[in-house]
């Protein structure tokens, strides 16, 4: 007597993931398998559809393990690559099967899909499941293998171009249209089309004001309004594009030769640098890793670059401003400290050559390395030691999704020799790759992990960090959830250890992105679930909130070019008293420069149409009712957390909204 079971195929609905080719499908059960079934349709399958079929067998298949899924190309046309979403088997009994697939197959080809209900590799109960698990990983490894852009820094994936990807890590058509990268595009879109090749000075700031409009960006705006003022300058450290420099300071160091006369104007009567050092309100940011890095030549002139230090107070205005500034690391005669009291002139140049440096660091460092950079790391070792059933890879997968597309494109047109940073930053040449170098010699797991990085810094009582305080709900609300999700299928500790997949995973992320470094503090293995659920949430929030922190404000705070200079075309000031307004613009970037800056910081601070926010899981790996609820949990957290957010943002004049969950990628793809 035959079994008949009904079996429905869901086309994905990107633009591009219809087909016209000839598409066939077949079970394997527990008991036995089907024959091979062709999907017929009177069309293509296309965008967004779904077919259902019914397939008869002479036999009961028992429990339906795996879906086998074909594709022919028809004769004499094109091949036409097909996008499938899922596959549901409805079986004789009723008991539906789900088989989450959200892969590409290209070509005449053939792809087997693991029925929905996350395991791990010791619950492949059948023999035909150990064979898929083992074909699977070869197959993964095969398609995404390490390679290494420059010794020193984190391993990548194996590409030259993203074109060299496999399919199912590029972007879909629908996010091609919006891909950056495209310069002309955005020198268009800002007015700047007459300023991309030339090779002149500014003459003023009036100059630099008319040549993009600002007018209709409230926090670019503001910053052309109030980029001299100390307090604005401060005020950057904690909640600008790049939050996360700033330390307190328990003691002035020896290279910094700060004294009690120098800021006792600034500190205020009846107080003493001494004394408001033990309170805990002075803070420093030393740019200490740019010392000795050459700095690069563009268009054949000679640029400047140098590594200052801030010093800076929380006065009792609960307003962070600076105090102090050395240009240059060691002290001396040639280096003198630049104070508020100095003339304007003096004390601005001082301040420029401070957000100079903090434009090389927040580009090359907080934004390309310690995120898109480690994201990759998380993202390739993902795909080669954890298969589509593992429960960590339906976890992490939405939350590294594109980071392969979008860092390829990177390393050819932004960190290439001649890309932008290249063109346009002092750090460019052999400069970049040396900061990234140091920078990886540096870097520690307890960095990474936020609550960790706060403490080691001094900041928890630091006021107006409103960085800091969204930063933490984001990290907690993705640490409940990563909680919810472990505790469902890790009953214990023991659990965590015997997994060798996780294993695996970890020492691969070890080895292959922090180059085994042992003093990097990074995990070999995970032994608990404690430490587990601190590893993923630590992924997750890099790949989200960390990357929305200094990636989403770039154009707010960067548009002006004199906060944000990427370059210095004149030496540092040896003395004071002899800067002029000329001075000043004589170092800025030239037009060129600035348009390219300006340019590249529009197309990375824009939002795709088809970004997905983080807690939105449009590929429903998850498949059981408890790691769905999981993720229902967690997104009425995040909902609680914009509305907090937005009730905190009512009373403020600068609104802090780049941790808004709704404007948090789930994952980074741009």
């Amino acid at each position: 007597m035959s079994v008949t079971y009904e079996v429905t195929v869901a086309t994905g609905g990107s633009i591009q993931a219809g087909t016209i080719d000839k598409i066939s499908v077949s079970l394997v059960g527990s008991l036995s398998n089907s024959d091979k079934f062709r999907i017929w349709t009177l069309f293509n399958l296309s965008p967004g559809s779904t077919k259902t079929m019914n397939i008869e067998s002479e036999d009961n298949l028992g429990e339906i393990l795996l879906v086998k899924l074909y594709k022919d190309a028809r004769l004499l046309i094109p091949e036409d690559s097909w996008y499938c979403q899922y596959v549901t088997v409805k079986a004789p009994n009723n008991a539906v099967h789900n088989f989450p697939c959200y892969s590409w197959l290209v070509g005449e080809s053939s792809l087997t899909v693991i029925e929905g209900k996350a395991r791990r590799k010791c619950e492949y109960q059948y023999p035909i499941l150990e064979e898929h698990w083992v074909n699977e990983i070869q197959s993964r490894q095969e398609a995404y293998q390490w390679s290494t852009f420059v010794p020193g820094i984190p391993r990548n994936i194996k590409a030259e171009s993203a074109s060299d990807l496999p399919k199912d890590a590029q972007f879909t058509l629908d996010r091609k249209l919006y891909l950056i990268f495209d310069l002309d595009s955005a020198f268009l879109d800002l007015g700047m089309n007459s300023l991309k090749d030339s090779q002149k000075m500014w003459n003023n700031l009036e100059e630099v004001q008319k040549s993009v409009d600002l007018s209709k960006v409230p926090v670019a705006a503001y910053v052309v309004k109030h980029w001299k003022e100390d307090t604005f300058f401060g005020y950057q450290y904690m909640n600008g594009s790049n939050p996360q420099l700033i330390k307190q300071c328990t003691h002035i160091p020896s290279k910094f030769p700060v004294t009690d006369e120098m800021v006792s104007s600034s500190l205020g009567p009846g107080t003493s640098l001494q004394e408001e050092l033990q309170k805990g309100n002075i803070y420093i940011v030393d740019y200490e890793i740019l010392h000795g890095i050459p700095a690069n030549s563009i268009l054949g002139k000679q640029q400047y670059l140098e590594a200052p230090m801030c010093l800076l107070y929380s006065n009792p205005e609960n307003d962070l401003i600076p105090i102090a500034i050395q240009i240059r690391q060691e002290p001396g005669p040639q280096n003198p400290i630049f104070l508020p009291s100095d003339g304007k002139y003096d004390w601005c140049l001082a301040k420029i050559w401070v957000r100079h440096a903090d434009a090389q660091i927040h580009q090359l460092l907080s934004h390309l390395l310690e995120t898109h950079l480690f994201a990759e790391i998380f993202c390739v070792a993902t795909l080669r030691k954890l298969p589509n059933a593992h429960p960590l890879f339906k976890l992490l997968m939405p939350h590294l999704k594109y980071t392969l597309h979008i860092n390829t494109g990177a390393r050819e047109l932004l960190i290439s020799d001649g890309g932008v940073i290249d063109k346009a930053f002092s750090t460019g040449g052999a400069g970049k790759v040396q900061i990234l170098q140091r920078a990886m010699d540096q870097i520690t797991y307890s960095y990474l992990c936020l609550p960790e990085d706060l403490a080691s810094r001094g900041v928890e009582r630091l006021p107006k960090y409103y960085y800091r305080d969204d930063a933490l709900k984001i990290w907690f609300a993705i640490n409940r959830f990563v909680e919810n999700i472990v505790k469902i299928y890790y009953k214990d500790d023991a659990t965590v250890l015997d997994d060798s997949e996780i294993q695996e995973w970890a020492t691969e992320i070890f080895t292959e992105g922090f180059l085994a470094r042992q003093s990097s503090g990074f995990p070999t293995m995970l032994q608990t679930r404690a430490e587990l659920i601190k590893f993923l949430t630590m992924i997750i929030f890099t790949c989200s909130g960390r990357h929305a922190a200094v990636n989403t404000g770039q154009f707010d705070w960067g548009s002006w070019m004199p906060n944000n200079p990427s370059t210095m075309q004149k030496p540092a000031p040896s003395e004071k008293g002899k800067t002029g307004m000329f001075d000043i613009m004589c170092t800025l970037p030239g037009i060129q420069g600035t348009a390219i800056v300006v340019a590249t910081i529009y197309l990375l601070s824009k939002t795709s149409p088809s970004a997905t926010k983080l807690g939105t899981y449009v590929e429903e790996r998850f498949t059981e009712a408890e790691p769905r609820a999981c993720i229902e949990t967690f997104q009425k957290d995040l909902q609680q957390i914009t509305l907090e957010i937005e009730k905190r943002n009512e009373s403020l004049e600068l609104k802090y909204e780049y941790l808004l969950p709704d404007l948090i990628e789930n994952s980074i793809a741009i």
